[in-house]
């Protein structure tokens, strides 16, 4: 049992890093519940959508299954989950560094201090592109608004807003990686005068 207390002893330091040093004796604090939650909203709504899609489609199935009929609507609303789902889950996957591909390979061979230059210029312009197809994401889904789907009468703006919510996401946490970019610049210097 990877997760259960050992006799006489608090939790087990893997458990405590499995549970994002969340596994207290009485559980979690609701104040940590509530920062834990703000903290992983992306995932949540994420998660949230896609058993929604799961769970619609299984019931369109099995409704066709047993009685040979469907719902039209249905396929709207897992068309509308899935594209969610995806781009939510690309911003969570950009949230830690490392979490989206990348070819890191000359930056890792630069020497500390540049190497540290340069991923800050990298997050900094990250932040640039970010808001570029935000801006590009929001005019395109504004756009669509005058049209409406078939079954459920949704503006297409619900098909199209997530690109502009993923990068909206995506350049908030490339601001956050900037900012540690310069502290990390910056406690260089200070070790570097010492």
């Amino acid at each position: 049992m990877p997760f259960a207390l050992e006799k006489g002893r608090g939790p087990r330091p893997d458990t405590v890093r499995r549970l994002g040093g969340a596994a207290e004796k009485g559980g979690l604090s609701s104040l940590k519940q509530v920062k834990w939650a703000a903290s992983h909203v992306l995932e949540l709504v994420a998660g949230t959508v896609f058993l929604i899609m799961i769970t619609v489609v299984f019931a369109n199935v099995m409704l066709r299954f047993t009685t040979g009929k469907s719902l039209v609507w249905t396929e709207e609303v897992a068309a509308i989950g899935f594209i969610w789902t995806i781009f939510l889950g690309a911003a969570v996957c950009y949230k830690d560094r490392g979490g989206l591909i990348s070819v890191d390979m000359l930056v890792t061979m630069l020497p500390g201090r540049s190497e540290k230059c340069a991923a800050l210029v990298i997050d900094a312009f990250q932040i640039v592109v970010c808001v570029v197809l935000c801006g590009l994401g929001w005019k395109f889904a504004v756009s669509a608004s005058n049209k409406t789907s078939l079954a459920l009468k949704l503006p297409y703006t619900v098909y199209d807003i997530p690109v502009a919510v993923s990068f909206a996401f995506m350049a908030y946490y490339a601001a956050k990686r900037t900012l540690e970019d310069i502290r990390a610049l910056s406690a260089g210097e200070e070790d570097e005068q010492e």
